[in-house]
C-alpha cells in the first residue's frame, strides 16, 4: 500500500478595513500634510511637489501643480487645522482647512497613500465654494480585478519559494518583510519559525517549486473583502506541493496575507 506523506499548516490574518481612527492617527497623518503646506508657504514648491506620492507625480506635472497652488492662493499658507481622518488598507483621507496669511480659510480633503512607512499626499480636493482640485487620476484606488494569469503564477511561485528559502535557511526575515503590513502586525518572525520548522524536520523543500508553473485547482477569486485567493498545486517531484494562498492589496501590489501549504 502506498504511503501518503502529508503536512499542513494554515496561517490566516484578519482584515481590518475602513476604520475611522483616533486623534493619534490624525496627528500622524497630519504631520506630512503640515510639512507639505509649510514648504508651499515658504515658496519651496519644488520640494513640496517632490514630497508627494508617486501616483500624484505620475498624473500631475510640476507645472500643473504650481498653477494649482498659486491659482488657489495656497502659497500664502499660514496654518492648518485637521478635524478627521479615515483610512482603508494603505490609503487614507484627512479633512480640515488651511488658513492663509490674510485670514482666509480654505476647507479641503487630502488623500494620502502609504509608501513604505511614510504617508504621502496623493490628491488635494478643495471643498469650499468654487471647487477646484488636482487631476482625479491621482486618487489611488483599491485593486478590484483579478490579475492576469502570468501575474498569478508569479505570485504563487514567489510566495511558496520565498517561504521554502526561509525554511531551508531558518531565516524568516525576508519572508516576513514581504508579507502584508496588516499581517505583520499580527504575527512575528519567531512564530513563522515555530509553525514551519516541521517542514525542515521532515525534509520537505518548497523551493523545488521554483520554475514550475502552478496548476490552480479552483478559479482565482476575490472575496467580499477584496482578498485574492489562489488554491492549487505545483506538480513537483518527489512530492507535490499543494497551496492555498491569500493576498491583500496594498498599493501598488498584492501582498501575502495567508498561507496553507501541504506536501504529499
Amino acid at each position: 500500500m502506498k504511503t501518503r506523506r502529508f503536512f499542513s499548516t494554515a496561517v490566516i490574518g484578519v482584515v481590518i478595513l475602513g476604520l475611522t481612527v483616533s486623534c493619534g492617527l490624525i496627528n500622524k497623518m497630519a504631520e506630512p500634510a503640515n510639512n507639505f503646506f509649510t514648504l508651499v508657504g515658504n515658496g519651496n514648491l519644488q520640494a513640496a511637489y517632490d514630497s508627494t506620492a508617486g501616483i500624484f507625480k505620475k498624473s500631475t506635472s510640476f507645472q500643473q501643480f504650481e498653477a494649482f497652488m498659486k491659482g488657489n492662493g495656497l502659497i500664502q499658507y499660514k496654518s492648518a487645522n485637521w478635524s478627521s481622518v479615515s483610512f482603508e488598507n494603505q490609503t487614507g483621507k484627512i479633512k480640515g482647512s488651511v488658513t492663509l496669511k490674510d485670514g482666509t480659510s480654505i476647507p479641503m480633503d487630502l488623500s494620502l497613500v502609504k509608501e513604505g512607512e511614510t504617508w504621502k499626499i496623493s490628491n488635494i480636493l478643495l471643498t469650499g465654494g468654487g471647487v477646484s482640485k488636482t487631476t482625479p487620476e491621482a486618487e489611488p484606488k483599491a485593486e478590484k480585478t483579478i490579475p492576469p494569469l502570468e501575474k498569478l503564477n508569479k505570485l504563487a511561485q514567489g510566495s511558496v519559494v520565498l517561504l521554502g528559502t526561509a525554511i531551508n535557511t531558518e531565516d524568516y526575515n525576508s519572508f516576513y518583510n514581504n508579507i502584508s503590513k496588516i499581517w505583520q502586525n499580527q504575527i512575528t518572525v519567531q512564530k513563522f519559525h515555530d509553525i514551519f520548522n516541521p517542514f525542515k524536520e521532515k525534509g520537505y523543500d518548497l523551493t523545488i517549486a521554483n520554475g514550475v508553473t502552478p496548476v490552480f485547482d479552483e478559479a482565482p477569486a476575490l472575496d467580499k473583502d477584496g482578498l485574492l485567493h489562489l488554491n492549487g498545486q505545483f506538480p513537483t517531484k518527489p512530492y507535490t506541493i499543494l497551496f492555498k494562498l491569500t493576498y491583500h492589496y496594498e498599493y501598488p501590489e498584492w501582498k501575502l496575507f495567508g498561507i496553507n501549504v501541504n506536501a504529499k
